[in-house]
């Protein structure tokens, strides 16, 4: 844990540029391509850190003044105390970037962080409660594999164009080791971070994201995302044990939400009745998407539509067979947890520290209303933990078996609207919000020039 998170740490010192003065076109040094391209992926992006290099992957869509992209990891290795090591880990930073119809210009990033599982024994309504039933977070790890016969990869999927502004990318992680940590207490919930005592293998872990461009101007970004079936299961100094015999039938997984909102200025509401909806402190079941609405007078910015529909399927028949082709997930708000929050803190300066420069080098409007990246940085960091806000997407059919769920995002942009020219900054102030998928992190801002 420790190699990782430092790790994560120290590499932004290599990865891009901190001259305040970023000039539009700077961005090939780094990337190979320009921002003004339609589209484009770099899979060999290398850097080097103190104790050993990384490589990462840029992919990248452009269309007029709304962009899209996403930073991901392929591998780190580290020499760390002279011994040679290989981290393969599921961090990625989807971002995008576009104007609202009434000229507020906008910025949503995503993280993938972890899935929580907990086993439904409170409540009796498939949702975690956690602190009145067992739950653990689910923690990708390539380290210290316990199977000598598994080799974990990951390989870019390339942007792609596949219609009239419709695109896709994203990365495709296989067999992918896990962590099980202890959710119930904070002494299980340190031990079994620091030490491998279960450790379960997903065949497979795919991340993609399609975007589609309407005529309205709405955004439709598509995350695409596949949870593998778990083929392996072994308990700490023990032999392989049969995954079933672990996960039972009343065990769901669930995908845990993290907002986080950086201005007085804003408004959780449900999206069909516009009602407000107050932090939470228990669990509380949802039966409606989520809208973020911003500024003055209350615009429509984000949409988080959250998914009702996945499919099950059993990997271990030849060929795999389709257990159940729609099942319904479940949606609510949580409270907050302490361990939560640790599991998102050590990505808190990486994230920051990129999302920050994306922005920084997109747009012309961030790098006049702060006089340097770092200053932006520092900003967008101050704030980063002061939410309460939490949501979970529930899959009450599991079993270990391969989950397929399509979640979609709506972005409301200016593209279909013809009141502004798309060169005007015009006065609608700028918007951050960041986003995590599989813990979603939404930090939103709304920033005066200062």
């Amino acid at each position: 844990m420790t190699l990782w998170v430092m790790t994560m740490m120290l590499l932004p010192i290599a990865l891009m540029p901190t001259a305040s003065a970023w000039e539009p076109g700077d961005e090939e040094e780094i990337f190979g391509h320009t921002f003004e391209e339609e589209y484009w992926t770099n899979d060999s992006i290398h850097v080097e850190t103190a104790t050993g290099n990384a490589s990462l992957t840029t992919s990248y869509v452009h269309v007029d003044e709304f962009s899209a992209f996403l930073i991901a990891f392929n591998r780190i290795f580290s020499n760390d105390s002279g011994a040679d090591k290989e981290i393969i880990m599921p961090y990625q930073l989807f971002g995008m970037h576009f104007k609202t119809p009434e000229n507020q210009e906008v910025f949503i990033g995503a993280i993938f962080a972890f899935l929580m599982v907990h086993n439904e024994t409170f409540g009796n309504n498939d949702l975690p409660d956690v602190g009145n039933e067992p739950a653990w977070y689910i923690v990708p790890f390539s380290t210290d594999i316990p199977w000598e016969d598994v080799t974990p990869d990951v390989e870019a999927i390339p942007a792609e164009k596949l219609g009239e502004n419709h695109y896709r990318f994203g990365m495709r992680y296989t067999n992918l080791s896990a962590r099980v940590v202890d959710a119930n207490s904070a002494a299980g919930f340190w031990i079994t971070l620091a030490i491998p005592i279960l450790t379960i293998l997903f065949s497979e872990l795919v991340i993609e994201y399609d975007i589609r461009i309407d005529d309205s101007g709405e955004v439709h970004a598509e995350t695409l995302y596949t949870i593998g079936q778990v083929t392996r299961a072994r308990w700490w100094l023990q032999e392989d044990t049969d995954p079933s015999s672990i996960i039972v039938d009343t065990m769901k997984i669930s995908a845990v939400h993290y907002l986080s909102i950086f201005t007085s200025n804003y408004n959780v509401t449900r999206s069909s009745t516009g009602n407000t909806i107050a932090s939470p402190t228990d669990t509380i079941p949802l039966d409606d998407n989520i809208t973020i609405r911003v500024g003055d007078d209350n615009e429509r910015a984000f949409d988080i539509g959250l998914g009702r529909h996945y499919a099950l399927i059993n990997e271990t028949t030849d060929p795999w067979t389709t257990v159940s082709p729609e099942e319904t997930a479940l949606n609510a708000l949580l409270g907050a947890r302490a361990s939560d929050f640790v599991l998102i803190a050590w990505q808190a300066p990486l994230s920051i520290w990129l999302f920050a420069h994306m922005a920084y080098g997109l747009s012309a409007q961030v790098r006049a209303t702060y006089n340097s990246v770092q200053s932006m940085t520092h900003n967008a960091g101050t704030a980063f933990h002061n939410s309460q806000w939490w949501y979970a997407v529930s899959f009450p059919e599991w079993h270990g078996l391969r989950v397929q769920q399509d979640p979609v995002y709506v972005a409301y942009t200016s593209l279909g609207s013809t009141t502004e020219p798309l060169d005007s900054l015009g006065t609608g102030g700028l918007l951050l919000l960041g986003g995590v998928v599989a813990v979603i992190v939404v930090l939103v801002i709304i920033i005066r020039r200062r």
